[in-house]
């Protein structure tokens, strides 16, 4: 007669719990979420996604000497474009590119980022390069996605290019036409 009496007792008082347990689990895992944004919040910790384009941005100032190294990113070499002003280029895994512009600055800091360029995977076909000149200038202060044969010197089959300004370090786009860069494999 007692066991008779505490089954459904039992499930009386577990029947409940089973149900309405989980809904209870999800508004309590939520309520933990907005408390730790909340103190987050209040404690001055943002949570915020950055961007390529805002990391790159915040290179823009930063000063350096010796070697400019980029966790992530794969140094492609670069170098003198017109004194003060040199130019290194990354990629990162993913294809991306990356392009630091840098002013020599002649103090204990050798050089400060005056620019820097994202730019995408090239295109199948074509490469990403820093060794490009535009008709007489040979500074090498042009930029490209380029593409050509194995056998020539210079690819002249462009699809986007970029000028380093001389003076300020800063990257505008520039046409490609008269644009030319230095086959990599040559």
């Amino acid at each position: 007669m007692i066991r008779t009496r505490l089954w459904p007792l039992a499930a009386a008082c577990l029947l409940p719990l089973l149900l309405t347990g989980p809904a209870h689990a999800e508004p309590e895992a939520d309520a933990q979420g907005k408390a730790e944004t909340e103190a987050d919040t209040e404690s001055g910790v943002e949570q915020t996604v950055v961007t390529d384009e805002d990391f790159a941005k915040t290179l823009i100032g930063a000063t350096y000497s010796g070697r400019f190294e980029l966790e992530g990113w794969t140094d492609q070499g670069g170098g003198l474009v017109l004194p003060p002003i040199y130019v290194h280029h990354y990629n990162r895994e993913d294809g991306t590119i990356l392009v630091v512009t840098a002013k020599e600055t002649g103090s204990a800091a050798d050089f400060e980022i005056t620019d820097t360029l994202l730019a995408n995977k090239p295109h199948k076909g074509y490469t990403f390069s820093t060794s490009c000149m535009k008709g007489d200038d040979y500074t090498l202060r042009f930029m490209g996605e380029a593409g050509g044969k194995d056998a020539s010197e210079w690819w002249t089959n462009l699809r986007k290019a970029w000028e380093i300004d001389i003076e300020t370090g800063k990257i505008s786009d520039a046409g490609v036409k008269g644009v030319k860069c230095v086959n990599p494999n040559w």
